[in-house]
């Protein structure tokens, strides 16, 4: 197709003036990353319908959906390799366009036993694999068409920002409808509706337009590149077998399954950074992320209860996921600035600290603060939620600057490859962690009188993270962060 058939047509620019000065110029050929993104986002609309399915249709304990959540942040520590799958080995001469289409089809899958045959544990399990996969690979392809389809380097923040934006708009579009379907269709015709996203994702397929300043293919049998001289391949049979390894372990229900895979994946990663060639600021960079990560939560016993006792419906918790989304968007561009301008370390403090304290008064609603202050429970709450949804969104901030202060130069895209999956491993360590916490204090739909006690001893180890700043202050003393 001709460059001038994906642009906007000049008849309309005037019209289009007020949008471009907010979000520039939009090209066709940004549409699959645009999608993309935006069905990632929007897959938050089986949210509410999952917290049902889980606590309702499955009876799941809060500490084995803890269990499942771990193995569902694995993929996501996996992006290496489907990148380089991606690049080095096109399926029938595709590299992008096949390999989306086969994410769209794995979360297609997915989606669709969820709302048909999965009636088990292992079941519901596998299928939420499958989505996660699908999704992971989707992520991986947008990631490198954004910068594929881009005609000039100003293109490609571009299109970053605009990826942001159809992120974030997703999951605003679906935040209130999330429970609203959940509500009066039921959760199985939701996952239904949620079928949508990946059709939608391969109907962009067509329009994917690779710019001729995009790098060629990479050859992983040469010598030159990052992926030469075989690490290609050596990449993706360690990460085919550590997957395998994984399903393994969760299939023959191995004991310790779960501390045997976090410990050898974060081997792993070390091992990768070592090969980078670690320095003392990305060592304890690559340490304090993980610290802040790898923190527990109080996991779903705490929407179990809020159901229970205090007739939390879908359409409730819906809005309160359109709230969160909305202010999370609004907090990111308000502080966006300031949190880039000052020291990593001020930022995390200050971030840690007010997520402590804001977090205060959900244990109150659990102790009933808000009858004695004479608020009903449904508007505490709303009001807790639109003073902490700001927060959600300003985390991430900071581990993306501490991440692009320490990667070596010439090596900044493989130091993001390989912080992100320390990151997102992270986030499997805090999903076993939270397992722990709930199997310990026994929160079940059945007895919730230790929940109280469980988020007060969530709060207290969200505060140890602080104890590493020290030593990244020092770091940015000596000017290394």
């Amino acid at each position: 197709m001709p460059d001038h058939a994906t642009t906007v047509p000049q008849a309309s620019a005037g019209q289009l003036a007020p949008a471009r000065r907010w979000i520039g110029t939009v090209r066709l050929a940004y549409l699959p990353v645009l999608v993309t993104y935006f069905a990632y986002g929007a897959s938050a609309i089986t949210g509410v319908a999952l917290v049902f399915f889980q606590k309702d249709a499955l009876r799941l304990t809060p500490a084995e959906v803890a269990g499942i959540g771990f193995w569902l942040g694995l993929p996501w520590s996996m992006k290496m390799v489907a990148g380089v799958a991606s690049d080095c080995y096109p399926i029938f001469g595709s590299r992008r366009a096949a390999y989306l289409l086969l994410g769209a089809l794995c979360a297609l899958g997915g989606y669709a036993a969820l709302a048909t045959v999965v009636h088990t544990k292992g079941t519901y399990l596998a299928a939420m694999v499958f989505i996660t996969v699908g999704f992971m690979v989707q992520d991986v392809v947008a990631d490198a068409l954004s910068v594929q389809v881009a005609e000039t380097e100003e293109e490609i923040g571009q299109i970053q920002t605009l990826g942001r934006m159809a992120l974030l708009t997703g999951g605003i579009s679906v935040g209130y409808l999330s429970g609203w379907l959940a509500a009066h269709i039921g959760v199985r015709a939701t996952f239904a509706v949620a079928m949508v996203l990946p059709l939608l994702v391969a109907a962009s397929v067509p329009f994917i337009r690779i710019s001729p300043r995009a790098a060629p293919a990479a050859a992983p049998d040469g010598d030159d590149g990052p992926l030469g001289g075989g690490k290609a391949r050596l990449v993706l049979g360690v990460g085919l077998a550590y997957a395998a390894f994984s399903v393994a372990l969760e299939v023959l229900d191995t004991p310790f399954a779960q501390e045997v895979v976090l410990v050898v994946s974060a081997a792993l990663i070390g091992l990768l950074l070592h090969r980078v060639g670690i320095s003392g600021a990305v060592a304890i960079a690559a340490l304090v992320i993980f610290m802040f990560r790898a923190t527990p939560s109080v996991g779903q016993g705490y929407s179990y209860w809020a159901i229970d006792r205090l007739g939390f419906d879908q359409q409730f918790l819906g809005l309160l996921a359109q709230v969160s989304s909305v202010l999370s968007l609004v907090g990111l561009l308000v502080f966006r600035k300031t949190i880039v301008k000052r020291p990593v370390s001020f930022t995390l403090f200050w971030v840690v600290l007010a997520g402590t304290i804001l977090y205060l008064p959900s244990i109150g609603l659990f102790y009933g603060l808000n009858e004695w202050l004479g608020i009903s429970a449904r508007t505490f709450a709303f009001i807790d939620t639109t003073i902490t949804a700001p927060l959600a969104q300003l985390t991430m901030v900071p581990m993306l600057v501490l991440i692009a202060k320490t990667a070596p130069k010439g090596g900044e895209a493989t130091m993001f490859a390989i912080m992100a999956s320390l990151m997102n491993l992270a986030l499997s360590a805090s999903e076993l962690f939270t397992r722990y916490l709930n199997t310990g204090f026994a929160v079940t739909q059945q007895d919730y009188s230790s929940l109280g006690r469980l988020m007060i001893t969530v709060g207290i180890l969200g505060l140890l993270p602080l104890l590493l700043l020290p030593l990244l202050r020092r770091q940015e003393a000596t000017g290394r962060v």
